[in-house]
């Protein structure tokens, strides 16, 4: 995951480094040799020569010293930090990603602000200094990305500016959030110390199945995972896990095991048009789109198919009895899209062709996946799965998808997990006016602070922090997703009051601070920021 620069939002030049860090980065082809600030009648420029000797050797030119003596000194060390940190790409993602729908219309509202001069577009400059870029040994960074750029640079500076104010409000209006959510929670710290330890294992020994279901209606191999407890000798609820765009089945092995060992029967899907093996077939230019618009109708009928075949073949390979009349979705980013499914929201074309023809919003690039619906027919078509009792949310989207109506739609018990920082789902712009749609009883809020939105599995290109990270989302996982479902799929009553706000701040860990919002502090709570 790149890392991230808090720099002095006052300073142009700086907010400029912070853009195109959030964007993309390049290295050295034909050297831009100017950047071009332009505000109504009034002009400036940087020379790139300027910024590189200041990156490399911390020489501060006269041009430069005009804007940099506007930021503080540890400012510019931060500055100039960035400006030579490398950051590694995979140059045939890159290359691939750039050349789909989603890419392009990106790739184009940046554009419109990194411009070339003559104010055009800057969309090809930008691509070109990308991939060229991505294909060099020593990774990518902010300097090579203008030495690469084919041309000089012309700054939209009017888009730029109120680019800058949105992120600069967005930042403030998260803090005062999750401050004001924080007030509620202040006086529940010491409850919950003698709660038990739910990031163990429970008491079952775990098997695992790797199977296959054809659907021949649809033409679709669906390769499953199925996580059984054994000995236990009690109806076994279900748990099926959805999961995000160009993930794989292991993706969720330690959250499929974790719920197995305490009882539950859990599958994992591989979701054909969007897993893994497409992204791989994507990157071998077998598809020019890593996804397909139709996955959005295809998950909830793979998960739905699943259920059914489950049903046929469990009297013979099931002797414990899956219960199937009871069952809990959980589902990540595009998964967690297919459970809203599921639960009974519908695609709303009508609003998602309203929101689609705004100016694309760079805080919420989910809207951009969101959008490929329209590629579907303009069909009314129910999904929902009335099997489905509870559905926990982890960093979905779906607020144009669906709109406030069809959200209102989900009548089921649902835990809705966020981050306070993601730009691909973002916080105030998707996921609390999504949240806010729900009207069902029992639903939860739950944030977790300075967590990504993906970088969930361990690996071992991982570096110390992202292996933290990685180890304390799970954790989460594994306590909210058990207490969860055990309150609502298997209905256990020893659990429903671990699902209190009470017990989220005793197992939070600092610095990445757990909170939960449940409907009664929800109803008396306005989450909407002023």
């Amino acid at each position: 995951m790149l890392p991230k620069l808090k720099l002095a939002k006052y300073s142009l030049l700086v907010m400029f480094a912070t853009l195109i860090n959030a964007v993309a980065l390049a290295s050295p082809t034909i050297p831009a040799e100017i950047i071009n600030f332009n505000y109504s009648l009034l002009g400036f420029e940087v020379k790139v020569a300027d910024l590189e000797l200041f990156a490399k050797q911390g020489q501060i030119t006269k041009n430069l010293n005009f804007y940099l003596k506007r930021i503080s000194p540890q400012q510019r060390k931060k500055l100039q930090q960035f400006l030579t940190q490398s950051y590694e790409v995979d140059p045939v993602l890159v290359y691939r990603y750039l050349r789909t729908s989603v890419g392009i219309k990106l790739f184009e509202r940046i554009g419109n602000i990194i411009q070339i001069p003559h104010d055009i577009n800057g969309f090809y400059g930008l691509r070109a200094s990308v991939v060229q870029a991505a294909a060099s040994a020593e990774g990518i960074n902010f300097i090579d990305f203008l030495k690469s750029f084919p041309t000089d640079i012309k700054l939209n500076l009017p888009e730029l500016i109120k680019l800058v104010e949105q992120v600069s409000d967005s930042e403030k209006d998260t803090a005062k959030f999750i401050a004001s959510i924080q007030e509620q929670t202040l006086e529940s710290k010491a409850i919950g110390k003698n709660s038990p330890d739910f990031s163990s294992d429970g008491q079952f020994t775990v098997t695992k199945q790797t199977r296959e279901f054809y659907d021949h209606q649809r033409d679709r191999n669906l390769v499953s995972d199925l996580y059984l407890p054994q000995g236990t000798t009690s109806k076994i609820s279900v748990i099926v896990v959805s999961n995000g765009l160009g993930a794989k089945r292991d993706r969720f092995k330690e959250l499929a095991h974790h719920l197995a060992s305490y009882g539950f029967a859990v599958v994992i899907l591989d979701h054909p048009g969007s897993d893994r093996k497409r992204e791989k077939a994507f990157r071998n230019w077998l598809y020019q789109e890593n996804f397909d618009a139709t996955e959005f109708i295809d998950r909830p009928l793979d998960i739905s198919f699943i259920l059914d075949e489950l049903a046929q073949t469990q009297q013979v390979e099931f002797p414990q009895r899956l219960n199937l009349k009871q069952v809990g979705i959980f589902g990540y980013s595009l998964g967690g899209t297919t459970a809203m499914s599921l639960a009974g929201a519908q695609i709303n074309f009508e609003q998602l062709e309203q929101d689609c023809a705004q100016p694309l919003n760079l805080l919420n690039i989910s809207i951009l996946y969101q959008c490929r619906a329209l590629e579907l027919p303009r069909e009314t078509r129910s999904l929902k799965d009335e099997r489905i009792k509870a559905a926990f949310l982890f960093v979905p989207f779906g607020k144009s998808l669906f709109g406030e109506a069809e959200l209102a739609k989900i009548d089921i018990p649902t835990i809705w997990q966020v981050v306070d920082k993601d730009f691909l789902t973002s916080l105030l712009d998707e996921q609390i006016p999504a949240f806010n749609a729900l009207t069902n009883r029992d639903r939860y809020l739950v944030i977790s602070e300075k967590l990504p939105h993906a970088n969930t599995t361990a690996s071992k290109e991982q570096s110390s922090s992202q292996a933290e990270t990685s180890r304390i989302t799970k954790n989460y996982q594994n306590i909210l997703s058990l207490v969860f479902f055990e309150s609502y799929v298997a209905e256990n009553a020893d659990y429903p009051s671990y699902l209190s706000s009470e017990y989220i701040q005793s197992i939070s860990q600092e610095p990445y601070n757990l909170h939960m919002l449940y409907d009664s502090q929800i109803n008396n709570m306005n989450t909407k920021i002023d």
